[in-house]
């Protein structure tokens, strides 16, 4: 039992560390669903938090939140990785 607690603890401790690191390859994100006319009145985006570090050097919660802010900045932003961004230690 005890084997089967520590495995357990393992492996919620490794998993919460990759879910915070997060993936660091970059990604290009679609934004054409949100583009729609319907989509863009309603502005609605879900509460899953899955951070992404733009090139902007901000976190957004989620690919919704992303496109959203790059479509009003005219699709200048770019991932740099998934997870959130790093500090500035200037």
């Amino acid at each position: 039992m005890e084997k089967s607690k520590a495995f357990l603890l393992a492996f919620l401790a490794t998993s919460y560390f990759l879910y915070v690191i997060g993936d660091t390859s970059p990604q290009v994100i679609s934004c054409s669903h949100y583009q729609k006319k319907s989509v863009q009145k309603k502005r609605v985006c879900s509460i899953r938090v899955s951070p992404l570090c733009a090139s902007n050097n901000v976190t957004y919660p989620n690919f919704c939140v992303y496109c959203f802010i790059n479509i009003a900045l005219d699709f200048t932003l770019r991932i740099q990785f998934n997870g959130k961004c790093l500090k500035s230690t200037s």
